[in-house]
């Protein structure tokens, strides 16, 4: 079969009986245009589901599936089979049929579906298992598990479930007492230390989607010793809210075979791609961190509602290039309508997949991206909604993490990260946001704070503080000031440096910022400030970016609205100079991307040297690329592989002399990517591998 190192999975619409005569010859030249590798035949899918299909209707599918097989067989490509439901997405309409004695979910206020089912209903594990076994036994590459294999998000529901009576009979025998609907919620959601009523509903809620992962990996091994079982997954702060047990869930579903998953890309329809960095970065990224690290990658790519009005080829191919970081064995590529209309010529896609394919392969084929990630360490945990406090108690999005906000900020500023879920680190950089430090004893947090630099947003001084802990961090108090309250509109460098050319700069810290964080540092401990908070009458408010005791940086910004996006007030020439010298004193051992807004750098420790890949989110192209180094470390010539060339090969380049560091004389384009490949001091004139 043909085996590329980037695998392109393409999602394949047909309607039996509707268009199939004329789309599966399509496919058949689609497949080479596009240099295609496999093909996922959807079966029941969006505006053509019937609901929780029968084994008839199955049947018609299964007998398309394998004429499409054979077919593919010829040209060396495999076939998966995209199934579009488990749970279901939502009700859209419809409703169960007489014969499905499926036990509907019931959300946090008793609203009952009318076709999204409990995923801990026996009779409905039972249809499941079966229709994933009949779709095996066509020994397809991997049968997916859409995303709708979750509790959250199945409309008409508020949040989701489940709340039927077998589930409040589970929560009750763990609470050792009956227990309403509301009684529990509440408990759930007490503000607070985290009330024993939170556990029980992230224990049980992991249990059943394990329970129900095990009916479906169980009987796709049972057919076929080979087939994979591939999972799409959603937001990763969500999923915390519902218990997710990453490693778990996969391995169970795999039943044994490699773990697969095809990992959420932010942009279902085209945004600004620095926009869409933000998302990949908090989002896919930290999906990632969270799975298996053998688990096979393979993300959504898609173009919903699918045509060019939704999304462009270039920004198609931004997100193919963009994707690589995820050390990925290829990619799902969704681009064409779900209805039956089949494959779009005229929007050429397929010219553009052809195109970028071979740097793809390229890049993968030398095993880039599978080195250890070298920057900045996030630190982050998929049990933190077991131990965040909530505030209000009112809603289930309380209990959503934010722990991703410097994967965000950082790469957009020019700083390397890589996520982390432990704290036993040394020597490293590491940054906390949210309420991460909870999940660790203070014992650990002791060892984290003494042997490595930290950084800590409004969010985690504040839980450090709550926790006890302030003196780790050399804080006495704190108090938030609210956004737009009046108690601050700037922030002002008060450390007597010039950054951007000015003396005293200023950023502005009202209406798209954020709230802050008014910090009193310890008695004795030593505070360098290098800016502070300013109200509308110039008058000095409050600390702001302050380094204590040469190892801890706080930064005061924080209560942000959203898990997933970055106040655009906190993104500015004047923060992203302060951030670089902080980083600098205090020995970064990685590079730094000098100026260039969204040059968004991901780097990899190599055998013999460092390897930098660089994407570019903004919209003006970047005529060269400017690095800082620490003192002793740059390199004086690189290997550029550039993704806007016709040839998918390396050529060299001399490294200029320039401020700390070098500047490499490589056009980065908007919205494609570089690889630098650079030898270790001292290495100079080596080959890179």
């Amino acid at each position: 079969m043909k085996k590329d190192p980037f695998q392109y999975i393409f999602r394949f619409c047909c309607d039996p009986g509707f268009n199939d005569a004329e789309e599966i010859p399509a496919l058949l030249r689609y497949v080479d245009e596009a240099d295609i590798d496999d093909v996922a035949v959807f079966a029941n899918v969006e505006e053509i589901n019937t609901g929780h299909m029968s084994f008839d209707e199955q049947d018609v599918y299964l007998a398309m599936m394998r004429k499409i097989s054979a077919l593919l067989a010829e040209k060396g490509v495999t076939m998966s089979v995209n199934q579009w439901h488990s749970v279901m997405h939502a009700d859209l309409g419809k409703t169960l049929r007489p014969e499905q004695n499926f036990r509907p979910m019931v959300d946090v206020e008793g609203n009952e579906a009318k076709l999204c089912v409990c995923p801990l209903c026996g009779e409905w594990q039972k249809y499941i298992a079966r229709l994933y076994a009949r779709y095996a036994e066509l020994e397809p590459s991997i049968l997916w598990v859409e995303d709708d294999f979750r509790l959250h998000n199945h409309e008409p529901l508020a949040w989701g479930g489940c709340f039927c009576d077998e589930h409040m009979k589970l929560y009750s025998a763990r609470a050792g007492k009956p227990l309403t609907r509301e009684e529990f919620l509440a408990g759930v959601l007490c503000p607070g230390e985290p009330h024993p009523y939170r556990k029980i509903w992230l224990d049980v809620s992991r249990e059943t989607m394990l329970s129900a992962a095990g009916a479906i990996g169980q009987a796709v091994r049972a057919a076929s010793k080979q087939a994979k079982v591939g999972l799409m997954s959603s937001a990763p702060h969500i999923h915390a809210a519902e218990g997710r047990d990453w490693h778990a869930l996969l391995h169970t579903l795999a039943a044994g075979r490699p773990p697969v998953d095809r990992v959420h890309l932010p942009g279902y329809q085209e945004n600004s791609p620095s926009n869409y960095l933000h998302g990949f970065n908090m989002v896919s990224m930290l999906t990632r961190a969270m799975l298996p690290s053998e688990t096979e990658v393979y993300p959504e790519l898609e173009n919903f509602p699918f045509s060019l009005f939704s999304k462009s080829r270039r920004f198609t191919r931004f997100q193919l290039l963009s994707a690589l970081p995820l050390d990925l064995a290829g990619i799902t590529i969704d681009l064409y309508d779900l209805n039956g209309n089949g494959i779009v010529w005229e929007d050429g896609y397929q010219q553009m997949l052809h195109r970028t394919k071979p740097y793809l392969n390229a890049l993968t084929r030398r095993g880039v991206f599978r080195e250890e990630r070298l920057g900045v360490r996030v630190l982050y945990s998929p049990c933190s909604s077991y131990t965040l406090h909530t505030r209000e108690g009112s809603s289930m999005e309380e209990l959503y993490p934010q722990e991703a906000f410097f994967a965000g900020l950082l790469p957009a500023m020019g700083v390397p990260y890589a996520y982390t879920g432990s704290p036993e680190l040394t020597g490293q950089i590491v940054a906390a946001s949210g309420q991460v430090l909870r999940n660790w004893d203070a014992g650990t947090l002791a060892r984290l704070f003494a042997n490595n630099f930290v950084i800590l947003n409004g969010d985690a001084a504040w839980t450090l503080c709550e926790m006890g802990l302030g003196r780790l961090a050399g804080i006495e108090s704190v108090r938030w000031l609210r956004q737009n309250d009046g108690g601050y509109a700037y922030e002002q460098v008060t450390n007597g440096k010039t950054y951007c050319g000015r003396k005293n700069a200023r950023a502005s810290a009202i209406v798209s910022c954020s709230d802050a964080l008014d910090v009193t540092y310890a008695q004795g401990a030593q505070v360098n400030e290098y800016t502070a908070l300013y109200d509308s009458f110039r008058r000095r408010t409050a600390h702001g970016q302050v380094v204590v005791d040469g190892r801890v940086l706080v930064y005061p910004f924080g209560n942000f609205e959203s898990s997933v996006s970055i106040p655009p007030m906190l993104l500015n020439s004047m923060r992203q100079a302060v951030l670089h010298d902080v980083l600098r004193t205090a020995g970064a051992p990685f590079p730094l991307v000098c100026g260039a807004p969204y040059l968004e750098p991901y780097c990899f420790v190599r055998d013999g040297g460092l390897d930098v890949y660089l994407v570019n989110g903004s919209t003006d192209d970047a005529d060269a690329v400017e690095l800082a180094f620490s003192a002793g470390t740059a390199p004086e010539s690189a290997e550029v592989w550039r993704s806007h060339v016709e040839q998918a090969a390396p050529q060299a380049a001399v490294c200029e002399a320039a401020g700390t560091g070098v500047r490499v004389p490589v056009d980065v384009p908007s919205m494609e990517a570089v690889l630098l490949r650079m030898p270790a001091p001292g290495a100079e004139g080596e080959t890179p591998a």
